[in-house]
């Protein structure tokens, strides 16, 4: 009877030794699985900010608004303008603006842009745009270079190689999906459809006055992180429970319209 009874302990225990075994294995895999996914979400997050940036290089937007902290003994505020450089607020205008952008390959600049053109959202890219358009009507350089100077941009020129094809300039490949850039990856596991991105652009405002155009793009960890029940799901609900409790978005995410970070990930 001893003997049974040490037979049956040492099953057991072999049991409990291999359920061990395997729940730190599956805890293993689970966090390699969150780790992976995190990385592909992140490479399409900075592709997006890649996009951004060089769609804000070529377009500008000027805002209206009154200056209503210059305001002084009950006066009217004074009516102004800013000019910000700005990106894109969709995804169909940042895909379209991929797909037929001009863009620059390289720019040979003469000059400097002088703080006064640079706060009228003037670029090198967007001086470089300026000449082809004017080249492109008939003008000739010395006319042009005349205009520029009417223009706040007295000796400045850019001599310019354009991108033949600008995707793989912007995004570093001929080939890149840019319709897909839109989706956030691994998000279809529960229903098959692929959930976009949530991307917004705005003018950021501190105390009323216009300070510079802002942009930020998110996913949250619910869309891209695994939900089938287990380790993966706990681990999905811990993650997000962690970060809400510390006030944080509980997912990836680049850019913030309230707090302006040069387009940062919240993973850096």
């Amino acid at each position: 009877m001893k003997k049974v009874i040490n037979a049956i302990l040492f099953l057991c225990a072999c049991a409990l030794a291999w359920i061990c075994v395997g729940s730190i294995v599956d805890d293993q895999e689970v966090d390699a699985q969150i780790d992976a996914r995190k990385k592909v979400v992140i490479a399409r997050l900075l592709d997006i900010k890649k996009a951004q940036e060089a769609y804000k290089e070529l377009h500008d937007t000027t805002l209206i608004y009154y200056d209503e902290e210059g305001a002084t003994d009950g006066a009217e505020p004074e009516m102004k303008t800013a000019n910000f450089g700005c990106y894109a607020e969709s995804f169909d205008i940042l895909i379209d603006f991929l797909k037929t952008a001009r863009y620059p390959e390289k720019i040979v600049k003469e000059g400097y842009i002088q703080e006064g053109a640079q706060r009228k959202g003037w670029t090198d890219a967007k001086v470089a745009n300026h000449i082809w358009q004017l080249r492109q009507s008939g003008m000739s350089d010395d006319a042009i270079r005349e205009q520029l100077k009417g223009e706040d941009l007295p000796g400045v020129w850019c001599d310019t190689i354009w991108a033949e094809n600008p995707i793989q300039t912007i995004l570093g490949r001929a080939d890149y999906p840019v319709d897909s850039l839109r989706y956030i990856p691994f998000s279809d596991e529960e229903d098959g459809q692929l959930k976009e991105f949530e991307m917004r652009a705005d003018v950021h405002f501190k105390m009323k006055v216009p300070m510079y155009y802002a942009m930020q793009c998110e996913a949250h960890y619910n869309t891209f992180l695994s939900k089938e029940k287990g380790t993966a799901n706990n681990k999905r609900k811990n993650l997000v429970q962690y970060e809400e409790e510390r006030g944080n978005f509980p997912g990836l995410k680049i850019g913030d319209l309230t707090n302006w970070n040069n387009n940062a990930g919240n993973w850096e």
